[in-house]
């Protein structure tokens, strides 16, 4: 059965069961009232448990198409009651469960302000990544921009707050967003403790592993719209630095330990034509550099084989094409647009160092990742 939090009584009040709401009163109006769906109008069942969220719930004959596409679970019903009681908290109008009839959507809640409307999702169950993207399509073709809150991972809600590096799933990783200031940050949401759990300043280490910022924020401090991270300090971004090498030496080392492979492998392939051992590679291959997270591949990796693919080619650093590049991420999978970037970026940073060969020696190398970070996210900090 399709569970809501929203019905109307049948004396034609729209009843909403918050916390406010005592359970011995809600058990007398599920033996004295009858309660119907806000939007298909059917008959809908009071359910007041003495562990589960009170909820409102169609027969499990009857069929409401502009219900949620996936089931409610106790963690989203109550996620979504407390986001409700602390948006209706403050100046701003906001709507539970309201149905959007141009674009046939149902959004967890609708924040109503002076500037715009936000759609917000709170998001429990693991659904289609497609699916995703069609909701969030829908709510843009409305002039809508949504505002996507995950429940925080299991494995993360007793984790210790500062620097770390974190393992996202695929699905998980869709909702980490690029702020212009912030940088890329994943917000997600613990009902059980009411704390959200912000993992920002995310830098991208290999396939869906980034070294971040984990904060947490009880609700009760929390605002809307809601509250930006801070930038790393000093510190913090020296220890991202820490991490950030220790991960490459380690995804080096592996490479030629681990590798089942041989030469077959692309990266230790490049490596054998460019008569250079793994592990002695120079510093300024494999470092941070914007858009990095396009590539699943470390960045010891791509930016080798890029390098290697320029001198196969005779293309010296100070004369690479666009034309160049899109050759070079066509040999990648997924989207191109910004592999394209992160290459000219890494381009960019090698003419910044004046570093034009591998053989080239540079005064930069011991401090060159530290470097980057700091003009990464200081500069965040700086323009804040």
């Amino acid at each position: 059965m399709r569970a809501i939090l929203t019905a109307f009584s049948d004396e034609g009040r729209l009843i909403i069961l918050s916390s406010e709401l005592e359970r011995h009163e809600l058990r007398m109006w599920r033996q004295t009232r009858k309660f119907y769906c806000p939007q298909c109008k059917g008959p809908v069942q009071l359910k007041v448990g003495d562990i589960v969220v009170p909820h409102f719930a169609h027969r499990k004959d009857t069929a409401c198409n502009t219900s949620f596409s996936e089931g409610e679970s106790q963690q989203h019903l109550n996620g979504k009651r407390l986001l409700y009681q602390f948006l209706s908290a403050g100046k701003q109008e906001v709507e539970l469960e309201p149905l959007l009839n141009n674009i046939s959507q149902r959004p967890d809640l609708l924040v109503k302000t002076e500037e715009m409307n936000y759609p917000i999702e709170f998001q429990c169950s693991t659904i289609p990544i497609s699916l995703l993207e069609q909701r969030t399509d829908g709510y843009r073709r409305a002039g809508l921009e949504p505002i996507w809150i995950l429940q925080t991972p299991a494995k993360f809600t007793n984790h210790s707050e500062g620097v770390g590096i974190f393992q996202f799933s695929k699905f998980q990783e869709w909702f980490i967003v690029n702020k212009p200031h912030e940088g890329n940050v994943l917000l997600t949401f613990n009902p059980h403790n009411e704390t959200f759990h912000y993992f920002s300043s995310l830098l991208h280490v290999a396939g869906q592993r980034y070294i971040g910022m984990h904060r947490i924020l009880p609700l009760k401090f929390q605002i809307f719209p809601f509250a930006r991270p801070k930038a790393p300090t000093e510190q913090e971004v020296k220890q991202y630095s820490e991490l950030y090498m220790t991960a490459r030496q380690k995804e080096l080392e592996n490479r030629v330990l681990l590798n089942r492979k041989g030469i077959k492998d692309p990266f230790l392939r490049s490596c054998y034509e460019m008569k250079m051992l793994p592990t002695q590679l120079p510093k300024w291959i494999g470092i941070p550099v914007p858009e990095n997270e396009s590539f699943r591949e470390a960045d010891v990796e791509w930016q080798f084989r890029f390098v290697h693919f320029l001198k196969r080619n005779e293309i010296p650093f100070s004369d690479v094409s666009p034309y160049s590049i899109e050759r070079f991420v066509h040999g990648f999978s997924g989207i191109s647009v910004k592999k394209i970037a992160a290459c000219e970026h890494y381009i960019e940073i090698l003419s910044h160092f004046g570093i034009s060969s591998t053989s080239q020696k540079t005064d930069f190398q011991e401090n060159l990742i530290l470097q980057l970070i700091s003009e990464r996210f200081l500069a965040n900090e700086v323009r804040n």
